[in-house]
């Protein structure tokens, strides 16, 4: 499926992470062999997808993982990082975070929404360095604050752990 990349997507390596200066505790999530089952479907191998369009705007993008051949990458700009989903059919791309955290926070709420047992959502919050899981909780048990919707809300909530982990 690689050659069916947009031609700014490039392999990530654990030198190239590391050159970014991502928390290792994420790298080492990102390249794990097996991971707590609750990420099944969310964290497929990077190659099971593609990303058709990159924005102008980023210098190069790396997949982490894939999910249902949607590739959910870091793209760079410069030295500035941000984390976004590449669809493999569409031209276009779902900025989700600038931070580790910001994305992992996305990934974390799609889990839950799965009916994940806060247990699992636990355990997979400390295999992948999430620091914020009693935030995700309270969020995902709390109501969503009125005149908002659920997608405004949660990009709210990203929002909000991005400024919280710089």
């Amino acid at each position: 499926m690689i050659d069916l990349n947009h031609p700014k997507v490039k392999p990530l390596t654990r030198e190239i992470a590391s050159s970014l200066a991502i928390d290792q505790t994420f790298i080492d999530f990102v390249f794990a062999d097996k991971r707590p089952e609750c990420f099944r479907y969310w964290v497929e191998v990077v190659n099971g997808g593609w990303t058709c369009y990159v924005p102008d705007e980023f210098d190069v993008a790396y997949p982490l993982w894939s999910t249902n051949a949607d590739q959910t990458l870091i793209l760079v700009n410069g030295s500035t990082l941000s984390y976004g989903k590449g669809w493999h059919d569409n031209p276009d791309m779902e900025m989700i975070s600038t931070t580790t955290q910001g994305l992992l926070s996305d990934l974390m709420i799609e889990i839950a929404d799965s009916d994940e047992p806060n247990h699992d959502l636990r355990q997979a919050a400390a295999f992948c360095g999430y620091r914020f899981i009693d935030d995700l909780l309270a969020f995902i048990a709390g109501p969503i604050p009125k005149g908002m919707s659920w997608s405004e809300a949660k990009r709210q909530f990203i929002a909000t752990v991005d400024a919280n982990s710089r």
